[in-house]
C-alpha cells in the first residue's frame, strides 16, 4: 500500500507539471505514454510476443502514432483525426498482405484497435488543452479517479448487488451509483471554485454537472473493458511501469476512454462554461 500511495503521488505532481505547461510538454508527455500503452496493449493482447523483436504489425502501430502526433500538433483539429486513421487502417493491412500468412487477419485488426484505444483516445487531452479555459478542462477526464475512489467506499459500505460479476467480481451497482454521485459533486464544486464567481452561475454548474455524470459513467465501462481484455488474454496487469499500481493501461484504463467523450461534451457545452 505505501509503495502505491508514493507512485501515486508521483504520478500527481508529474500530471499536474504537464498540464499546466500544456503545449510542446503535454504533447511529448503524451507521445512517450501512448507508446508504452501501445506497447502493453499489443503484448497483452498477443500481437507482441515476450521474448521477440518488434514486428511489422508494431511497427506500423508506432510510425501511424507518430504521424497521427504531428498532424495533431500542426493541425490542431479532431475533424482532421479521420486522416490518422485511416493512415493507421491501411498501413496495418498493408503490412499483413504484403507479410502474409506471417501475420493473421486478427492480429491486423487487433494493431489497429490497440492504435485508437490508447494512443488516439489518449490524445484528446491535448486538444481539450488548447481549448478556450483548457487549462481547466483538461483534468476534468481524471474525474474518472474520484469516481473509481467514491465507487471502492460505496461498494464495499453499501455493495451487494453484483455489476459485472464475470469482468470484475467484486464491482456492485451500489458502488456504481456511488462513484457517479461523488463525481458529480466533485465536478459542481470542481467547476465553482474554478470559475470563481461572485453569484452562483447555474449555467456552470449545469454543465460540470452533466460533464462529470457522462463521464463518470463511461469510465466504470473502460475499466470494464481493460478488466475484459485482461480476463481474454488471462493476464494480471498490463505492465510493471509503476509500482503499485502496474501498467500504464492499469492506471489510466478509465481515463484513457472517457477523454473523447469529455472533449465532446466540453466541446458542446462549452458555451455555458465561458
Amino acid at each position: 500500500m505505501k509503495t502505491r500511495v508514493i507512485s501515486g503521488i508521483i504520478i500527481g505532481v508529474v500530471l499536474a507539471v504537464v498540464l499546466l505547461s500544456g503545449g510542446y510538454v503535454l504533447a511529448a508527455t503524451l507521445l512517450a505514454v501512448s507508446f508504452v500503452s501501445f506497447f502493453e496493449l499489443t503484448r497483452a493482447t498477443g500481437v507482441h510476443l515476450q521474448g521477440q523483436k518488434c514486428n511489422g504489425l508494431e511497427l506500423c502501430g508506432y510510425i501511424s502514432i507518430i504521424v497521427h502526433y504531428v498532424q495533431m500538433i500542426l493541425v490542431r483539429d479532431y475533424r482532421y483525426y479521420i486522416f490518422s486513421i485511416m493512415f493507421a487502417f491501411f498501413l496495418i493491412m498493408v503490412c499483413y498482405v504484403v507479410n502474409f500468412p506471417k501475420f493473421t487477419a486478427t492480429m491486423a485488426i487487433t494493431t489497429f484497435f490497440c492504435f485508437v484505444y490508447a494512443p488516439v483516445n489518449m490524445s484528446f487531452v491535448y486538444l481539450l488543452r488548447i481549448r478556450p479555459f483548457g487549462q481547466y478542462l483538461a483534468w476534468i477526464p481524471f474525474i474518472a479517479w474520484v469516481c473509481d475512489t467514491c465507487a471502492y467506499f460505496s461498494g464495499r459500505a453499501f455493495g451487494k448487488h453484483k455489476l459485472a460479476p464475470k469482468l470484475s467480481p467484486k464491482k456492485t451497482i451500489e458502488g456504481a451509483i456511488g462513484g457517479v454521485v461523488g463525481s458529480v459533486i466533485v465536478g459542481i464544486i470542481m467547476g465553482y471554485i474554478i470559475y470563481n464567481r461572485e453569484a452562483l452561475d447555474v449555467s456552470v454548474i449545469i454543465a460540470f454537472a452533466v460533464i462529470t455524470f457522462a463521464g463518470s459513467i463511461i469510465a466504470q465501462l473502460g475499466d470494464l473493458l481493460a478488466s475484459g481484455i485482461k480476463r481474454d488474454h488471462d493476464i494480471k496487469d498490463y505492465g510493471k511501469l509503476i509500482p503499485g499500481h502496474g501498467g500504464i493501461m492499469d492506471r489510466f484504463d478509465s481515463v484513457i476512454f472517457v477523454i473523447p467523450c469529455i472533449y465532446f461534451l466540453a466541446a458542446v457545452l462549452g458555451p455555458m462554461i465561458k
